[in-house]
């Protein structure tokens, strides 16, 4: 009899990713993926970015079609791990040999009803419709707040941002260099007003960005273990056999990082996912990668790496507030993450630092004139 199929759970950036790892391990059986969405697999970080400004077609967006049987605008309903089968919401359903489930994640919502969110093609197209009007109003600074709040001011609309902490994305970057890039809205010419516990109810002409929550309930149901996301290790295991996680969804064991970490960003959605492909063909490699992700904002480029794991205290290397320059993130002496703007090298450098292990001095950190590339090669 024909083995049952490798079944994924999910059509986004880390299922993707996944059909990538298992292909690339040998795997040459039958992949069924299932997607909610009428969309194959796409990028998500242009939908408030170059999409959303009109300098991306959707076609543009599509990632490259891989060997996997695609079952779009279909839901799982239900995991049965007895039966080593998924249930479909429209009825039926499919065996399987290991599962994947790569769910991702989706927006936080505000208790009021209305307002607009950013996730998917179909939300950003009629995003974009509002900013017509010339008028938007975003509750939440984080990175899809801000990114939205400069593609509409580069196109003429009056933006009011509110969010509840003093300074944007503030949980990531810290007051200093959160500071810093208020100011930089503020001087874009966008009302930015922080401290705001009650934002007024949200309208027709509000994105709502308040936050993400991870899709586990299919797996919390299931009776697999999540906290903060679906546990798995270094190999995207998950707390039964033969059933796996990975990308948005996932809370997965970092060897490099020491800790276990939930990213919510693209390029380590895919990066995750093709790693947990290849542990589910065989070849347990753990993912060991440092997550990065950039945020285009006006003529910036901000990149981060790390995980916005605990810190207490900021190294600036360059001049601060006149890019280039990157903050570096510390605990106890120990690098934990950095922020460059438009300092893409110095981030490289210190993503290396990272996932070396290689400590440096503060001084040498703050020193433009002293080789990261140099010192992040292990001894």
């Amino acid at each position: 009899m024909t083995a049952p199929p490798v079944v994924i759970v999910g059509a986004g950036a880390a299922a993707h990713g996944s059909v990538t790892g298992l292909r690339r391990a040998g795997f040459a059986g039958r992949v069924v993926m299932f997607g909610r969405e009428a969309d194959p697999p796409y990028e998500r970080p242009p939908l408030s970015k170059r999409y959303l400004a009109g300098k991306a077609r959707r076609e543009d967006l599509m990632l490259p079609q891989l060997e996997a049987e695609l079952r779009l605008d279909t839901e799982v309903a239900e995991i049965d791990l007895e039966a080593r089968a998924v249930r479909l919401a429209g009825g039926g359903g499919l065996g399987y040999s290991r599962l994947l489930i790569a769910t991702g994640a989706r927006p936080r919502r505000l208790e009021e009803e209305g307002g607009l969110y950013l996730r998917e093609i179909s939300q950003a197209d009629r995003l974009r419709a509002v900013l017509t009007s010339g008028r938007l109003e975003v509750a939440g600074a984080g990175f899809i707040g801000c990114e939205v709040a400069a593609v509409a001011r580069q196109m003429g609309v009056a933006v009011t941002v509110y969010d509840p902490l003093p300074a944007p994305m503030l949980r990531v970057l810290g007051p200093k260099v959160g500071d810093w890039l208020a100011g930089v809205h503020r001087g874009h010419g966008v009302d930015l007003r922080t401290g705001v516990v009650e934002p007024p109810a949200p309208g027709p002409a509000t994105l709502v960005a308040v936050g993400s929550l991870p899709n586990v309930e299919l797996a919390q149901a299931a009776g697999l273990e999540c906290d903060g996301g679906i546990a798995v290790d270094a190999n995207g295991r998950t707390s039964v056999e033969d059933v796996y996680a990975a990308g948005d969804c996932a809370r997965f064991w970092s060897p490099t990082l020491g800790a276990a970490v939930r990213v919510e960003h693209f390029q380590t959605a895919v990066r995750h996912g093709e790693a947990v492909g290849a542990a589910m063909a065989g070849v347990d490699i753990p993912f060991l990668e440092v997550p990065w992700f950039w945020s285009d904002q006006y003529d910036l480029s901000i990149q981060y790496v790390g995980a916005g794991l605990p810190w207490d205290e900021v190294v600036v290397r360059g001049r601060f507030g006149t890019p280039p320059f990157t903050a570096f993130y510390l605990e106890q002496g120990r690098l934990r993450a950095a922020a460059g703007v438009n300092d893409g090298r110095t981030v490289s450098h210190a993503r290396r630092l990272l996932a070396t292990g290689v400590q440096v001095d503060r001084e040498i950190l703050a020193d433009r004139s002293r080789d990261l590339k140099a010192l992040a090669k292990p001894s």
